[in-house]
């Protein structure tokens, strides 16, 4: 069983880059530690050695709850630990134009929303937020598919195929599985019985 994701409400920042990649989320000298609790130490850690201005935030006693960024976020190589760092972080959801699919759907399983914006609605968030200022609060809500920006506009995000009822449900892939628990073993007993040198192969 799984945590149901319904919402991401708090801080949010504005990640001005385009092709943030995986390896600049979660540097691959780290991907030694397999202990999901504790990762967020190693967020963005070489440029914030760097001095980046995209990780500025991170200089905040308090984490961003909802990062906004432009096109692909989370492209590059598939590790999961870049999604373990942002939660452990406190990163519930990640809005941008366009994501890396591995790193998508690693969000879904973990509980962190990834959801996109059209091009107009990003321009508009992004000019909303610069109105706001630094503590500018967004509310995400996953069943309503909306956002909810500071001066008290919703607008539609989008969400893959299926995350939305994957979030809102307290399932996870195993569980999923397990539903057609019957129809595997049927399936299992038929195959044994109908190509029995199968078995013999191991």
């Amino acid at each position: 069983m799984k945590t149901v994701i319904a919402e991401a409400h708090g801080r949010c920042v504005v990640m001005q880059r385009d092709d943030i990649d995986t390896d600049a989320i979660f540097p691959g000298r780290f991907l030694r530690l397999v202990q999901r609790s504790g990762l967020g130490v190693h967020l963005f850690a070489d440029w914030l050695a760097e001095g980046r201005p995209e990780v500025s935030f991170m200089a905040q006693p308090s984490p961003a709850r909802v990062l906004v960024a432009p096109h692909n976020f989370g492209c590059g190589s598939s590790r999961e630990h870049a999604v373990w760092a942002l939660s452990d972080y406190g990163v519930q959801a990640v809005v941008a134009l366009s994501f890396g699919d591995i790193f998508r759907n690693n969000c879904v399983k973990n509980g962190v929303v990834a959801a996109t914006l059209t091009p107009a609605d990003h321009e508009r968030l992004v000019r909303a937020l610069a109105v706001a200022g630094g503590d500018a609060v967004l509310h995400l809500r996953v069943a309503e598919r909306s956002l909810h920006l500071p001066d008290g506009s919703v607008m539609s995000i989008t969400l893959a195929d299926g995350h939305a009822e994957q979030l809102l449900s307290s399932e996870d892939e195993v569980d999923r599985t397990l539903r057609h628990d019957a129809a595997l073993r049927a399936y299992e007993e038929r195959v044994q019985h109908d190509q029995p040198w199968l078995a013999s192969m191991g």
